[in-house]
């Protein structure tokens, strides 16, 4: 959802409601099922992440990842109810030199944003700075946010 428009971002919920809405009406379901249906989005925190970067790289992903109560706002907006959210944590362990190639390989978005030399720059930083295990592999939590709404 990070990639959306924010000017587009409720009418195309409001679109995935009216998704819902015609599913229910074209199946033979009973109302109790159609009460049930519910509409999820996995994304990520604006802040308070854990991932090895760079001063300048947390603040373009702050900047492109809109905040949790925004996208719940939006979805009650497009008519969603009952519209909640959880962050599950999940523990990641990767090699250093993988971690800084996928860096420099701009596995996420957030990295387009930087030239080849920035990267190098900040890659050549987060390895004098992040902690490395005997094996040269980096630990850090994966934070999960998961939000509901129902029809």
């Amino acid at each position: 959802v990070h990639h959306l428009l924010l000017s587009d971002r409720v009418d195309i919920f409001r679109g995935i409601h009216g998704l819902v809405d015609d599913r229910i009406s074209s199946a033979s379901t009973t109302l109790d099922d159609a009460s049930s249906s519910s509409f999820l989005i996995i994304t990520r925190p604006a802040r308070d992440i854990d991932y090895p970067l760079w001063p300048a790289a947390l603040e373009v992903w702050a900047q492109n990842q809109p905040s949790v109560e925004s996208l719940e706002e939006d979805l009650i907006a497009a008519g969603f109810q009952n519209v909640s959210h959880t962050i599950e944590v999940y523990e990641c362990e990767t090699e250093l030199a993988r971690w800084l190639d996928m860096i420099q390989q701009r596995f996420w978005s957030t990295f387009s944003e930087f030239t080849d030399l920035e990267l190098k720059e900040a890659c050549d930083q987060i390895a004098r700075v992040v902690v490395v295990d005997e094996a040269g592999k980096i630990k850090f939590e994966d934070r999960l946010v998961f939000i509901t709404a129902c029809k």
